[in-house]
C-alpha cells in the first residue's frame, strides 16, 4: 500500500501542472484515496475554475458513477490547506464545505494557507466537522508552489523573478554591445522553460530597441499554448514602434508601462498599443511599484524580468524582486556591459544577500538560482534583538 508520503508527492506533481495557470491564485494539487487506491485527482486550472480539492472530488465521483457517494474511509491529500471563506471576491465555493459534504474522513495537507482569511481556519472547520486533519507533510517542497500567492497576499503585487545571461566575468554584452549569443542553445532552451512558467515577461525600452525580441516560448510541446504576456517598461527616449512586439500576432499580448503624460504613452495611444499608465518615480520614469500593483489587479501573479542593468539595478535597489536566475557561460569578455551596474553599495554588509542559493551545471553553461534574503546588517540586528 502506498504511504502518505508518496501520495503527497503525487499531489505536488499535480500542483506543478497548476503553476502556469494559477495567475494570482495558488497553484494546488490534490488527490482522493481509499484503501490505497487513487479515486480521483485534480489541480487548480486558474481563477474562476474549481479548486484542486473540488476537482479531485468531482473526478472521483465521475469514476464511481455517482453524484454524491464516496467511501467514508477516504483520504484527501492536498498541497495547501483547504479554503473556508466565502463572500465578496470569491468566485468558487469553500473547499472545506465541499470536503465535508462529500463524506471524506481524513485530510492531509502540506502547507498552511498564507491568506489570513483562511490560515488555520480551514483546518479548524474540518476538525469541527469530525474529520481527521494532518498538516505539514512535505511542507517545504509544497511551499514552492505558492511562492507567487504568498507574495501577492503579503504585498499585493506579483512574484518577481530577475533573469539574465552573462559571461563568467559578469558581462551581459561585449564592449560594443554585441550579446548574441553569450550562452548556448541548451541554456536558451532552459530559459524558455523558465519563461513558460510565468504569467508575464518584462523588458526595458533599451532591450526592445537593441534586441527586438519576441518574448515567446519556443520549446517542443509548447506550440498552441498561450505564452506569457509581454511587457515593456518605457524609458525617456521614444519607443521603437516598428518592433515585432507591436505587430501582429504579438501585439495582442503586449503592453507598455508608461508614465503619465509621457511620449511613450502618446505613442501607444496613437498606435493602438495597450498602455498601463503609472505615475513617475524619482527619475521621471514609470513607477514600477505602481505598475506591478496594476499587473496584480489584472491577474498577473508571476513576472520574469529579462532586461539589462537599466531595469535590473532599480529593482535590486528597491528590493522589488523575489528570486533571480542567472545563466552563466564559460566565456570571459573583459571590458563590456555589466550585468547589474552600480547599486550604491559601499561595504559588504550593505550587499544584497541571497538565500536558497543553488548552482546547477548544464551542457556548456551554469545556472544559478537564489531568493532575496536579509542583508548582513539586518541579520545582525535580528540576532541582537530581544526574544
Amino acid at each position: 500500500m502506498c504511504s502518505d508520503l508518496s501520495f503527497m508527492e503525487r499531489a505536488i506533481e499535480l500542483g506543478r501542472l497548476s503553476l502556469p495557470l494559477a495567475g494570482v491564485n495558488p497553484a494546488v494539487g490534490a488527490l482522493l484515496v481509499s484503501g490505497g487506491r487513487v479515486l480521483g485527482e485534480g489541480y487548480h486550472r486558474g481563477p474562476g475554475s474549481p479548486h484542486a480539492e473540488a476537482a479531485a472530488i468531482a473526478s472521483a465521483l465521475l469514476s464511481a458513477g455517482s453524484s454524491s457517494a464516496l467511501p467514508p474511509a477516504s483520504t484527501l491529500y492536498c498541497t495547501l490547506e483547504p479554503c473556508c471563506q466565502s463572500g465578496r471576491g470569491k468566485r468558487t465555493p469553500p473547499c472545506a464545505e465541499a470536503i465535508i459534504a462529500a463524506g471524506i474522513g481524513r485530510v492531509v495537507f502540506a502547507c498552511r494557507d498564507p491568506n489570513p482569511l483562511v490560515s488555520g481556519r480551514g483546518a479548524a472547520r474540518l476538525r469541527a466537522a469530525g474529520l481527521a486533519v494532518e498538516e505539514g507533510l512535505l511542507a517545504e517542497r509544497a511551499a514552492g508552489l505558492i511562492d507567487g500567492f504568498s507574495v501577492s497576499i503579503r504585498e499585493k503585487r506579483p512574484f518577481i523573478r530577475l533573469k539574465w545571461a552573462q559571461s563568467l566575468d559578469g558581462r551581459l554584452a561585449c564592449r560594443g554591445g554585441a550579446s548574441k549569443w553569450i550562452t548556448n542553445q541548451a541554456a536558451r532552451d532552459a530559459a524558455h522553460e523558465l519563461r513558460a512558467g510565468h504569467d508575464a515577461v518584462m523588458i526595458g525600452a533599451n532591450t526592445l530597441r537593441e534586441d527586438d525580441p519576441q518574448l515567446t516560448v519556443r520549446i517542443p510541446g509548447h506550440s498552441g499554448r498561450a505564452g506569457p504576456r509581454r511587457l515593456v517598461v518605457a524609458g525617456r527616449r521614444p519607443l521603437n514602434m516598428d518592433a515585432r512586439l507591436f505587430s501582429p500576432p504579438l501585439l495582442a499580448g503586449t503592453a507598455v508601462l508608461a508614465a503619465a503624460d509621457s511620449l511613450a504613452l502618446k505613442q501607444c495611444r496613437s498606435a493602438g498599443v495597450r498602455a498601463i499608465q503609472t505615475g513617475r518615480d524619482g527619475d521621471g520614469l514609470p513607477d514600477l511599484e505602481e505598475g506591478f500593483r496594476a499587473l496584480y489587479d489584472d491577474g498577473v501573479g508571476w513576472v520574469m524580468v529579462e532586461s539589462g542593468a537599466a531595469r535590473l539595478a532599480p529593482l535590486l535597489r528597491l528590493g522589488l524582486w523575489d528570486a533571480l536566475t542567472i545563466f552563466v557561460s564559460p566565456l570571459i569578455l573583459g571590458e563590456g556591459i555589466d550585468a547589474v551596474g552600480d547599486l550604491g553599495i559601499l561595504s559588504p554588509d550593505q550587499g544584497i544577500a541571497l538565500e536558497g542559493f543553488l548552482v546547477e551545471a548544464g551542457a556548456g553553461f551554469m545556472r544559478m538560482d537564489a531568493r532575496r534574503g536579509l542583508t548582513a546588517a539586518a541579520r545582525e540586528s535580528l540576532a541582537c534583538s530581544p526574544a
